[in-house]
């Protein structure tokens, strides 16, 4: 089966994501994105499939995975019972620290460790044991705390790379190459900066360099979804952080999110969660 690209998103204020997932199980889809990633897992247990390699997971499992590198973590059953899945993630892209950071020397090591993590690293609980405090203190650090801390991370993978398990086979060779993850990027930064404006399939396809009927044939083998249901998807997003975070008019967001009537916005927005956008933000309000 072959991978979906995944669209990491984060502010113009942040040059990496730290999130914590709580989930009732992991099920994400075999999916690859341009960006490294690393997962330490809290709570849960199943299969974990990274290029070539299938194992298994529990809490503690922590992994460094390089760009475009196809992976899925699968929560399954323990004692009759489902566990929760709990993680801390973080996703960076080569340039987060800076252009031309990494080649300075006293950064070799760090730049050796992200290069390495194309075949995917697995960890040794020791070296687990230490990175999970950083975590959980990244995920509250701000400014120049959040660089230093991050830094940390990078040092203490660094100091437990000699013990951590190579995972995919070095002759592995994934079906989604840097071309594709650099085309869909491009097509993702253009489809945010003009979302609020009419969309067309010549648009974006021109922006991707391909024929319409190519793109389209493109964008759903990539992507998993039409071109209209992309669109629709991002459009519901960024719909959703107006309600939260925000004060204007469910019409005023249906509008300011490229939606050409409100009766569309409130159909398209339904059916994506299953409840009105009052009704989300009704839900999700921020005292």
């Amino acid at each position: 089966m072959r991978a979906r690209l995944e669209d990491v998103q984060w502010g113009p204020d942040e040059s990496f994501l730290v999130r914590r997932y709580d989930l009732p199980r992991f099920e994400v889809p075999w999916h690859f994105h341009p960006e490294i990633e690393l997962t330490c897992i809290v709570e849960g247990e199943g299969d974990r499939c990274v290029g070539d390699h299938l194992g298994a997971f529990t809490a503690g499992d922590l992994v460094l995975l390089g760009p475009n590198l196809p992976h899925y973590w699968r929560s399954v059953e323990a004692g009759g019972r489902a566990q929760r899945a709990q993680a801390l993630v973080i996703h960076m892209r080569s340039h987060s620290l800076g252009q031309g950071f990494l080649d300075l020397p006293e950064c070799r090591d760090w730049k050796r460790l992200l290069e390495t993590s194309s075949q995917g690293l697995c960890f040794d609980s020791a070296t687990s044991h230490l990175v999970r405090p950083l975590l959980d203190s990244l995920l509250s650090a701000s400014g120049a705390h959040r660089l230093l801390a991050l830094l940390e991370v990078l040092q203490a993978l660094v100091a437990g790379e000699g013990d951590a398990v190579r995972l995919a086979g070095v002759g592995y060779l994934p079906g989604n190459d840097s071309l594709a993850a650099d085309r869909m990027r491009k097509v993702y930064d253009h489809l945010y900066a003009h979302l609020e404006e009419p969309l067309s399939l010549p648009e974006i396809a021109h922006v991707a360099g391909m024929s319409d009927a190519a793109f389209s044939r493109y964008c759903k083998k990539v992507t998993g979804r039409t071109l209209t249901c992309l669109i629709n998807e991002l459009r519901v997003a960024r719909a959703c952080k107006e309600l939260v975070e925000t004060a204007q008019s469910v019409s005023e967001i249906a509008f300011l999110t490229g939606f050409q009537s409100l009766s569309n916005f409130n159909r398209v927005f339904a059916d994506a969660k299953r409840m009105s956008p009052s009704q989300y933000r009704s839900r999700h309000h921020r005292n």
